[in-house]
C-alpha cells in the first residue's frame, strides 16, 4: 500500500510501505486522518518513538475487510479509538484505560492512519450514524479529548466559562461549555485569525493579553488548552473565587508556579483537575452522539487535502502558510 512515511525527522515521503496485517482485526481503508499539534512534534521536533513511522491517530474509514466472526461488516463507515490499553496495568485494572502505564498507540507508537488501509480490533470500532460525515468522524479524537476534559467536573448552569486557546481542541472545549450550559463562553488567544474564527462559533472573543485578575471579570470555569506557562498562570489569575481550572493543553515549556500565584489558589479556593486523553464510553459516544446537534466539526475543518500531498500540507502549517485550524488529509477516492 502507499503510505505517508515519516522516514527521519522533517522526512516525510509518499511511498510504498508494508501494511501490518493482525489476525483477528478489521481492515480499514482510511477515509480521512487529521494532523494533530503532537503530529507536528513527532514528525519534525525528534518526538517520534522510531523510525520509519506512519503518523496519524485521528482518523475515519470504512471497513473493507472482516475476520472471521467479526460483528461489522463491508462498508461499515467507522471512527477507531487510537488508544491499545495493555489491560493488565494498575490503571487498566482501576478501568482507566486512558491512563494505562503501557500503551500502544495508533500513529505514535505503531503506524497509524497517514496510510490507504490499518488493521484495528473491533473493540476500537465506532459505527458513525448515517447523518454524521467521514470527515466529522475523523475529528472523533481531539473531540473526545475535549470532551474528558470538560466533563471531568461539575459546571454549574449559567456559569462564566473562559478557554484560553483558539486551536482545534479549545474550540470543541468552548463547544462542551455550552452544550454543558455554561452562560457565555468566551475564548482567548493572541491570534487575530483565530479570534475572528471563534467568533464564527458564536463565542465571545478576546486578546487573552487584555485578561487581567478581576473580581467583577472573573469567570467560574477556565479550560487552559494552550499548555505554555503564561496561560497556565493566566488560567489562575482570571479563576473567580471558588472556581475551577480544567487543565488540557500539553506543556510546551516549564512553569515556575510563584508565590502570589500559589497565593491566589488558596486565597479563592479554587478547584482544578488534569485531563489525559479519553475513553469510548462516554467520551466518543458522546461525539457521536452531538456532532451537527450542537457540536459543530464540520467547519473546523479549514484543509483538506490528499494523502498523497500531506508533507506539502505539514511544510505549509509549519511555515504558517495561511490559517489553519484542522487540516485533514484524505485518500484520493475521498478527496
Amino acid at each position: 500500500m502507499k503510505a505517508l512515511v515519516l522516514k527521519e525527522n522533517g522526512v516525510l515521503n509518499w511511498e510504498e510501505h508494508e501494511l501490518l496485517e493482525v489476525p483477528g482485526w478489521y481492515r480499514i481503508r482510511i477515509a480521512a486522518a487529521g494532523i494533530c499539534g503532537s503530529d507536528l512534534g513527532r514528525g519534525f521536533k525528534g518526538g517520534a518513538y522510531h523510525y520509519p513511522l506512519v503518523m496519524g491517530h485521528e482518523f475515519s474509514g470504512v471497513v473493507e475487510a472482516v475476520p472471521d466472526g467479526g460483528n461489522f461488516s463491508v462498508g461499515t463507515r467507522v471512527a477507531v479509538y487510537p488508544l491499545l490499553p495493555c489491560g493488565k496495568c494498575v490503571a487498566c485494572q482501576k478501568g482507566y484505560v486512558q491512563l494505562c502505564l503501557h500503551y500502544d498507540y495508533f500513529g505514535s507508537r505503531r503506524d497509524g492512519a497517514f496510510a490507504e488501509y490499518l488493521y484495528v480490533p473491533e473493540s476500537h470500532i465506532l459505527p458513525v450514524p448515517d447523518d454524521v460525515s467521514l470527515d466529522e468522524a475523523a475529528m472523533c479524537e481531539p473531540a473526545a479529548v475535549a470532551h474528558h476534559a470538560v466533563y471531568s467536573a461539575p459546571v454549574e448552569s449559567g456559569a462564566r466559562a473562559l478557554v484560553i486557546g483558539g486551536g482545534p481542541i479549545g474550540l470543541i472545549a468552548a463547544q462542551w461549555l455550552r452544550i454543558r450550559g455554561a452562560g457565555e463562553v468566551t475564548v482567548a488567544d493572541i491570534d487575530p485569525e483565530k479570534l475572528s474564527f471563534a467568533e464564527k462559533f458564536g463565542f465571545r472573543a478576546v486578546d487573552s493579553r487584555m485578561l487581567a485578575e478581576n473580581e467583577q471579570d472573573a469567570f467560574d470555569v477556565v479550560a487552559e488548552a494552550c499548555g505554555v506557562s503564561a496561560t497556565r498562570s493566566l488560567a489562575v489569575w482570571c479563576c473567580a473565587r471558588k472556581g475551577h481550572v480544567f487543565w488540557i493543553g500539553n506543556p510546551a515549556d516549564d512553569w515556575l508556579f510563584e508565590k502570589s500565584l500559589y497565593s491566589s489558589v488558596l486565597r479563592k479556593e479554587l478547584s482544578m483537575n488534569g485531563s489525559w486523553n479519553s475513553v469510548i464510553d462516554p467520551d466518543w459516544t458522546a461525539v457521536l452522539t452531538h456532532a451537527g446537534r450542537g457540536l459543530n466539526l464540520k467547519d473546523l475543518v479549514t484543509s483538506r487535502v490528499p494523502m498523497s500531498q500531506g508533507a506539502t500540507a505539514f511544510a505549509r502549517i509549519l511555515n504558517r502558510e495561511g490559517f489553519h485550524c484542522k487540516t485533514l488529509l484524505v485518500n484520493e477516492g475521498d478527496a
